[in-house]
């Protein structure tokens, strides 16, 4: 028999997230603020929750994919206020070390169990079951949301700490800002001298520089497509947990320090809704 699940929070990921777990015919509790993006789950057949705490009462197995620490912060709160003895919170959100190991620590006090869970992908990924996942926390805890987990991501690697699986999802994000650094500087210096954007991409198709992301998102800054994949302000508020959690351990973060005030530009020029790669907007 499936364990009921509850999934809080309807964003660009967590919609995808929780329709594959309904369609795979998990019992599923939802909640998330704007309450018409939970419409296409509960015509799959979920049930809509009126607060997190509703959902954390129902379900044996909690996910949330929400924003920022104070969001994670606020939803576990009213998870903790209610949720059965042995239950698991799984968070998928990117939020700092330093939250996570505290969250862990108050879970076990309680008899409950919160792993985190950050993700790797985008909405494709999400939408077919191809994430890559950090797990850290409690074996005990991952071998019983192991099933829910596997239904989500294609590849797991674990972690004995929580804190880990943060970082580990930090310094991937950090890539992701490099790289559209590196790759929205390029593009702007090949168009405004006459090189052309598109020879760029072939060439770099072709070599030992190439990576999919460079190929996906430079096509995508050509056709100026800058539908949000993932919300440039986010990379930004993920820019400066990277920062501060590096700093915590003594790490110094040239290249972030550079993107930061790139990725800060942009968001006062009202580019935070946008896809990241919006940023070559600024540079152009």
């Amino acid at each position: 028999m499936k364990p009921t699940v509850g999934f809080i929070g309807l964003g660009l990921m967590g919609a995808p997230m929780a329709m594959r777990l309904v369609d795979a015919g998990y019992p599923l509790h939802v909640f998330n603020r704007t309450k018409e993006k939970c419409a296409p789950l509960v015509h799959k057949g979920a049930y809509a929750a009126s607060a997190p705490a509703e959902v954390a009462e129902k379900s044996d197995i909690v996910i949330t994919m929400v924003t920022n620490d104070d969001a994670l912060r606020s939803v576990s709160s009213q998870i903790q206020s209610i949720a059965r003895s042995g239950s698991i919170h799984i968070d998928c959100s990117t939020v700092s070390p330093v939250l996570t190991t505290a969250l862990e620590k108050e879970y076990s006090q309680t008899g409950r169990f919160f792993l985190h869970s950050p993700v790797l992908g985008s909405i494709p990924q999400a939408t077919d079951g191809t994430l890559m996942l950090f797990v850290g926390g409690s074996d005990d805890a991952y071998a019983t949301a192991d099933p829910v987990l596997t239904m989500l991501g294609q590849k797991i690697w674990r972690f004995p700490k929580v804190e880990h699986a943060s970082i580990m999802k930090l310094i991937m994000n950090s890539f992701i800002t490099g790289m559209i650094g590196t790759l929205s500087q390029a593009l702007a210096f090949a168009q405004n001298a006459g090189v052309g954007g598109e020879t760029v991409l072939d060439v770099l198709n072709s070599s030992a520089l190439n990576s999919a992301m460079y190929q996906t998102k430079g096509k995508s800054i050509l056709e100026k497509n800058f539908s949000p994949r993932f919300f440039l302000e986010n990379l930004l508020k993920d820019t400066n947990l990277f920062r501060e959690a590096a700093r915590s351990y003594s790490v110094d973060t040239p290249v972030t320090e550079s993107m930061k005030s790139v990725l800060e530009k942009a968001v006062s020029q009202g580019l935070g809704k946008e896809d990241y790669s919006a940023i070559i907007k600024i540079l152009q």
